[in-house]
């Protein structure tokens, strides 16, 4: 069993991205007039801002186990996903045209996998997101689900052929080995 995480580095911008959004949103409110457009703008802003900063505190708590047999999240509630019963991979890229073409480490990739009634979905930002990758396209080879050409080729500029069987990719360091940690 390989368990991984998203690493604190990779959220410390979004904690620091809501608490300024939060702060901002909640001085504008706290000082704003009795005027209703004001409170309706910046009461959904601040909304918005409160909904990202606990999808960051979910994802810091999120814990993914890959086994043989499945793939488990464990943070707030526990979904698994049998690798025999895999029926949807898709590989989306999420950043501006120039950070695509000048290959820099803007933007972030989002693995969705679904199947069995249960839905994981992973940023590139989470530790052995790689192997997660490759582990999940070994099962829609094996489970014969064809990929959509966006995905296949996102599969690709991370070094994994859907069409091939290749060896895992390293798993790095940083990971949690002992089932205790889920």
């Amino acid at each position: 069993m390989n368990v991984f995480r998203y690493p604190a580095k990779s959220l410390i911008g979004d904690y620091i991205r809501s608490g300024i959004g939060l702060a901002v949103g909640l001085g504008v409110l706290a000082s704003a007039s009795s005027s209703i457009t004001i409170v309706i703008i910046f009461g959904a802003l601040t909304a918005l801002f409160l909904a990202f900063g606990l999808r960051t505190v979910k994802r810091q708590m999120l814990r993914v186990a890959v086994t043989d047999e499945d793939i488990r999240g464990v943070g707030l509630g526990t979904r698994a996903l049998p690798w025999g019963r895999l029926d949807r991979l898709e590989l989306r890229y999420y950043g501006t045209r120039r950070q695509r073409v000048r290959e820099s480490s803007g933007g972030f990739m989002q693995l969705t996998l679904a199947g069995a009634g249960a839905t994981v979905t992973l940023e590139s930002s989470i530790d052995g997101f790689e192997y997660i990758a490759w582990r999940a396209t070994k099962a829609a080879r094996e489970n014969g689900v064809s990929l959509d050409s966006a995905s296949a080729g996102n599969l690709l500029e991370l070094g994994i052929d859907a069409d091939a069987d290749q060896p895992a990719p390293q798993i790095p360091a940083p990971q949690i080995k002992a089932p205790s940690d889920l």
